[in-house]
């Protein structure tokens, strides 16, 4: 299967490509050149006919490049609008032009907010319906949990508390994507903790306790490393995910422990 990855040189983009390279014939696109044993496009995806030459011959475009959350503040709304939003329009025209079949294209949680990161996903998840309708194109919409880098091995611990989600797991949920049976959709991708109906009765009282009980050890690390828990946990049913784009997340804060901790010190 021939393969565009944009925004190749990106967070998710640069371990996707490791992933797919073995099983596809993956190409890559982003704004500057880059280092890559594979076929590169130098395109702006806020330009207008950008990718037709990279998108020629592709059977799936995984469409990646996006200002994000973290970036509110120093970052114009025209720069979001322009980036998320005209950048997703030229991306279709492109692979309609070329008889694409399949866009994955990357959503995030954040469609459920209120901010202007939140309102250009929504929008290109409305693309992404148009372009579904109206062309024909299969589209699989991920929206994954906060999977941004993190600073240290002990603020990507503490992320896992809340609502983040590891990047393995969005990586594989985007492999996954590429082939699954479903023709259109949005998926949410976030991390599984395996609570007992039990357990989240009982969160309320003590949510240190909590996870201790579920992942033994947890205690000792979030009081030695003053790690903030949350108070509420909102726990979102993935069978969906599970059954349609066989997705199976593996890492949580329990996998967390036992990767990064030795001895009761966390490994910065």
């Amino acid at each position: 299967m021939n393969i565009l990855i944009t925004g190749a040189s990106g967070n998710l983009g640069s371990g996707l490509a490791e992933q797919l390279k073995p099983h596809h014939d993956v190409r890559l696109t982003d704004l500057a050149p880059m280092n890559a044993d594979l076929p590169f496009y130098e395109a702006d995806v806020r330009e207008a006919g950008a990718l037709d030459r990279a998108c020629e011959g592709a059977d799936v475009v995984i469409h990646t490049p996006a200002w994000h959350g973290i970036h509110l503040g120093t970052v114009t709304e025209q720069q979001f609008y322009e980036l998320n939003v005209t950048g997703t329009f030229h991306m279709f025209q492109s692979a309609v032009k070329n008889r694409v079949r399949r866009v994955v294209w990357l959503s995030s949680m954040s469609v459920y907010g209120d901010d202007f990161y939140a309102y250009t996903k929504k929008l290109g998840e409305q693309l992404c319906q148009y372009y579904h309708d109206h062309h024909g194109i299969e589209v699989i919409m991920l929206r994954p949990a906060d999977f941004t880098p993190y600073r240290t091995i002990s603020h990507y611990g503490e992320r896992l508390l809340h609502g983040g989600v590891d990047r393995r797991d969005v990586i594989q949920a985007v492999v996954k994507a590429v082939t699954c049976q479903s023709v259109f959709g949005a998926y949410h991708i976030e991390r599984y903790d395996p609570f007992t109906d039990k357990q989240l009765e009982a969160y309320g009282e003590s949510a240190v306790e909590a996870w201790e009980n579920l992942y033994p050890g947890a205690k000792e690390v979030i009081e030695n490393y003053d790690f903030q828990v949350p108070d509420q946990l909102h726990l979102r049913d993935l069978t969906k995910e599970r059954q349609e784009l066989g997705y199976e997340p593996i890492y949580n804060f329990g996998t967390f422990l036992q990767a990064f901790t030795k001895q009761g010190r966390i490994m910065e």
